[in-house]
């Protein structure tokens, strides 16, 4: 049970009660009292804390995003072409980064491991595991596979392969054109 406080004991707590920023659990904390005692003394006592201006911790609405998308507005328009290579370069960084992982997949694994000895909870080690295991990798790979596919068929001109040899058979005169069905001449 705690010890009567003395009344300079309390003068201290009436002083921070009334001109600090502490919560009044942190100043019970700091004398070893209960919260509850010196509520009931403030209000015996007629203590009047000043009233605290807190700072929101979230707005009500998010900040606008359209000054920043206004901003980005791109020089000269880029091509399918040119998005497609772009992608095909990311791809392919990325599947060098996957084989790199697939090539040190015993070093990765014994460095989890002694990362995690010391954990009580399995869960950190299993979750990292997880991320450097086969099936991860191979999900990976099919992901990736199925995005170069994507890229592959919006970077394809419109045409298909047909319509474009026509279109070079036309440019050349059709010189190299298909050859049409006979026609029969009467003389």
């Amino acid at each position: 049970m705690a010890t009567r406080k003395t009344p300079d004991e309390w003068a201290q707590i009436e002083r921070e009660y009334l001109s600090s920023d502490d919560s009044i659990r942190e100043i019970a904390d700091r004398y070893a009292i209960s919260e509850a005692a010196i509520r009931k003394r403030a209000k015996a006592k007629g203590w009047e804390r000043p009233v605290r201006k807190r700072e929101p911790v979230r707005t009500l609405l998010p900040a606008p995003r359209a000054a920043q998308a206004a901003t980005v507005e791109p020089s000269e328009p880029i091509d399918a072409a040119t998005i497609a290579e772009n992608g095909r370069q990311l791809a392919a960084r990325m599947l060098d980064e996957l084989d790199a992982m697939t090539s040190y997949q015993g070093e990765l694994e014994e460095a989890i491991e002694i990362m995690t000895a010391n954990d009580e909870d399995e869960n950190r080690r299993n979750a990292m595991m997880k991320a450097v295991s086969l099936p991860a990798r191979s999900q990976i790979l099919k992901n990736l596979a199925s995005s170069l596919k994507t890229i592959n068929e919006a970077g394809a001109p419109a045409k298909g392969k047909k319509a474009q040899a026509q279109d070079r058979a036309a440019a050349a005169g059709r010189k190299f054109g298909a050859i049409g069905a006979p026609t029969r001449t009467i003389n």
